[in-house]
């Protein structure tokens, strides 16, 4: 007797989707500002459900071209830039620095490659 594959239900299917990170299509890098941002181009609740943005910014209104920028502050120390487009989607330019912060599995490969001894660079041996 052969099993039917299960069907996943819709709110196990939104949970796989919001634990995906975003995807940058892009980055740059300003001199006059000094920082290197990503850039992102999705659906609001994409950017909402990866935590990027923090709970206290709001979003651009629904026309294209509204936009939002927030300097760093002592709540948030990095960059972001918020920009509506005509698709209705939301372009995310922010800061690496606080895209790397947010991303475990990256966390979790730098924390185990420092901790690997026998590399050149964490014992601080010459190249």
């Amino acid at each position: 007797m052969k099993a039917k594959p299960k069907r996943e239900s819709p709110q196990a299917a939104q949970t796989l989707q919001a634990a995906q990170p975003l995807i940058p299509i892009s980055y740059w890098t300003s001199a006059a500002i000094g920082i290197t941002a990503y850039v992102f181009e999705e659906s609001e609740a994409a950017i909402h459900q990866s935590g990027l943005v923090p709970e206290w910014v709001s979003y651009p209104a629904e026309r294209a071209g509204n936009g939002i920028a927030v300097p760093a502050h002592h709540l948030f120390p990095n960059y972001l830039k918020l920009l509506r487009l005509e698709s209705g989607r939301l372009r995310l330019i922010i800061d690496v620095r606080a895209v790397l912060k947010k991303d475990m599995s990256f966390q979790c490969f730098l924390g185990g490659l420092l901790a690997d001894t026998n590399l050149t660079l964490v014992k601080k041996e010459s190249a």
